[in-house]
């Protein structure tokens, strides 16, 4: 039994998973960025508070910086899930929206049905896999209908018991059979 080779592509369209990867890390520098500065700037106006009131003591700088750090984390995790989630959602429409169009055109093909549309739109990823799809299911509409053709000629000539009337019909048939073929070992 042999085993299958397992696949080793890290990066599968390099253009987009890298562009990807690059703005999930910049909303995170810039969602950082945020958060650093809210820090500065309450921690700036509180130890002004602090020392200005002669009444406000501080035992220790941790107590001090223990509610502000909650609060600005909290507002950053809250802030920055949103954030995610609309960015991952839009993201996502761009391979999702293509990968439901291909199931979608799959399952016709599955009923036998030749399906009228079979395009993404031209933003999407998967674009290039769409036109080689477009391709193959406009090839394998065009063979069906030079079989039909074909069928129609031969049922012709088997009414009218002319042989030599559907030898170029069994030709056309057997070309277009040739054409077709299934890559051994799969």
């Amino acid at each position: 039994m042999t085993r299958s080779k397992q696949r080793r592509i890290v990066l599968i369209d390099h253009r987009f998973q890298l562009r990807l990867a690059g703005l999930f890390i910049l909303v995170q520098v810039v969602l950082t960025g945020i958060f650093a500065f809210g820090l500065y700037i309450f921690l700036e106006s509180e130890v002004q508070a602090g020392l200005a009131s002669a009444r406000a003591m501080y035992h220790t700088v941790g107590q001090m910086l223990r509610p502000i750090v909650l609060v600005l984390s909290a507002f950053n995790l809250a802030i920055s899930s949103i954030c995610v989630l609309v960015f991952v959602t839009l993201l996502s429409h761009k391979i999702a929206g293509p990968l439901y169009r291909f199931k979608t055109v799959l399952d016709e093909l599955a009923a036998r049905r030749i399906p009228e549309h079979t395009k993404i739109r031209p933003g999407d990823q998967l674009h290039d896999m769409s036109v080689s799809f477009t391709h193959a299911v406009d090839n394998l509409e065009a063979d069906l209908n030079t079989l039909k053709d074909a069928a129609e000629a031969l049922r012709a000539a088997h009414g009218a018991k002319d042989i030599h009337a559907a030898e170029p019909a069994i030709a056309t048939v057997e070309r277009v059979m040739e054409t077709w073929s299934r890559r051994k070992g799969r």
